[in-house]
């Protein structure tokens, strides 16, 4: 039982850090630092 709950709370907490990152990418003033962000949110599904 636990073990579901565990995975509802894991991709609650990926869509909530999905939508952060898509918000800062939104809002990022520079080519540069979308670039950056991008590559955070590549390297973090590892």
């Amino acid at each position: 039982m636990s073990n579901i709950v565990d995975r509802v709370r894991q991709r609650r907490l990926i869509n909530r850090q999905n939508r952060a990152i898509d918000r800062a990418w939104m809002t990022a003033p520079t080519q540069s630092m979308r670039d950056e962000i991008a590559i955070f949110a590549q390297r973090r599904h590892f």
